[in-house]
């Protein structure tokens, strides 16, 4: 594998046609706030589509872009110079002036990511709603921020691979546009070996360079379309079919489907794919699961505490799913993102320059921590879809899907937001406690919430 310095290349004379400012305006800072505001409008659509309120979006990007600008800082900045001498020879605290040239992107990212993490875990204990559906609906579309981003790094002529040949030679990258092959040509200046990437290196030629920032902008992008669209909608495709149970009750046309979601007209009797899967499963609120949940409950006396807790993670997740469908579980979305993010950098981390890398001139160091978040990305995916529903869940809380509550979580909650003993709106007592009917339940709790804002 070979190492190289990004510093042996230099601006060409008469060749850029882009500069890194237009007018008064950065463009590196437009096309980074530019991702950054598709990323949340992204995130607020699935945030809307899941019934979460939006507000808890806006505290986590409150503190996360803060701190992805100190991590991308930090990483940035560290080691720029060569092991133990950081960029402009800043100390400690310098490391962290973000306004200052000098940003890594995987180390904003991380930074950034972790921090949001901690923060929705937070929210989610008085929301009632899964750290782990907050990260599927916020960590996939840092993706779109990333590949918008990256436009933003070929204004700077950033980002760019090991040389593919002489400027002159005009076979070389014949495929770019001319614009493009222009703007990702650098000047050799020496210091490196005779021959890079199989190409002869001549002290003071033009050399026409792998478009790095335009691969990761690309394959971001299918990456996030993957995951948005493809991961969710995969289970229903191996899963039993609702309309192959009852026929009748979930029958729908795929030509309405397809007319509803483009134009938008309801039909009477017409029932879309989605409004199916809704109906079967999403919405779906079985009260003799919820009555045999309780009963079935009481039987799990395990004494080992694993196996207690799977027992009853088991009996949870069945009686929320009793027709047994195969669904993609909360979690799976946020591990392939850390795992398709970092299996596109660590592809790319191997061609780029060592002064360039997450871990400016420490390659095998960078390799193996983007290699690690690769592996815990997939992990995570693993543990979401056939670990974490069975050992960690509990009702109430809002999964794929809003998961009922029981007695002792109405119970809890209303003793939480009503710590004084003050009487609620709505008595305890006006519950049916025998048949503990779902919607009057969630009005009586959505009141009680309400009246505690």
């Amino acid at each position: 594998m070979e190492e190289w310095q990004g510093s042996w290349f230099s601006q060409p004379s008469g060749i850029w046609s882009v500069d890194s400012e237009w007018g008064f305006i950065h463009i590196y800072a437009l096309t980074m706030t530019l991702g950054v505001l598709v990323a949340i409008a992204m995130a607020a659509i699935q945030f809307k589509r899941k019934g979460i309120n939006t507000n808890d979006l806006l505290i986590t990007a409150i503190v996360a872009v803060p701190m992805g600008l100190f991590g991308g800082s930090f990483f940035g900045k560290l080691n720029a110079q060569g092991v133990g001498s950081n960029a402009g020879g800043v100390g400690f605290w310098g490391l962290f002036a973000f306004w200052e040239p000098g940003m890594s992107i995987h180390g904003a990212l991380l930074f950034g990511a972790f921090s949001g993490i901690l923060i929705v875990y937070i929210i989610g204990r008085k929301t009632r709603v899964s750290t782990y559906v907050y990260m599927d609906c916020i960590l996939p579309n840092i993706l779109i921020s990333q590949a918008i981003g990256r436009w933003g790094n070929f204004f700077n002529h950033e980002i760019v691979g090991k040389p593919l040949g002489l400027y002159n030679d005009s076979s070389v990258a014949s495929w770019m546009p001319a614009w493009l092959r222009d703007n990702l040509t650098f000047r050799y200046t020496g210091g490196g070996p005779s021959t890079l990437n199989g190409v002869e290196m001549i002290n003071g030629e033009n050399y026409v360079m792998t478009p790095l920032f335009l691969i990761e902008s690309i394959t971001f992008l299918v990456a996030w379309i993957i995951i948005v669209f493809i991961i969710p909608g995969f289970g229903r495709w191996i899963s039993k079919k609702p309309w192959k149970i009852n026929s009748q009750e979930f029958s729908f046309s795929w030509k309405y489907s397809w007319k509803r979601a483009f134009f938008g007209q309801k039909e009477e009797g017409q029932q879309t794919y989605f409004e199916v899967w809704d109906k079967a499963y999403y919405k779906n609120k079985n009260e003799q699961s919820i009555e045999a949940y309780k009963q079935e409950y009481k039987n799990i006396n395990e004494d080992n505490y694993l196996k207690r807790k799977w027992k009853q993670g088991v009996l949870l997740e069945k009686s929320n799913n009793p027709e047994g469908y195969t669904i993609i579980k909360a979690g799976v979305q946020a591990g392939m993102y850390f795992f398709f993010w970092n299996l596109i950098r660590f592809s790319l981390e191997l061609v780029r320059p060592i002064d360039h890398l997450f871990l400016n001139n420490l390659p095998m160091a960078s390799y193996v921590l983007v290699g690690l978040t690769m592996v815990f990305g997939l992990g995570l995916a693993i543990l979401c879809q056939f670990v974490t529903p069975y050992l960690f869940r509990k009702p109430g809380f809002l999964f794929e899907k809003q998961y009922f509550y029981t007695e002792e979580v109405i119970d809890q909650i209303i003793k939480t937001n009503n710590p004084s003993g003050d009487k609620p709106k709505v008595e305890k007592n006006s519950i049916d406690k025998k048949a503990l009917k779902e919607q009057k339940a969630k009005e009586k709790l959505d009141k009680i919430l309400n009246k505690n804002k």
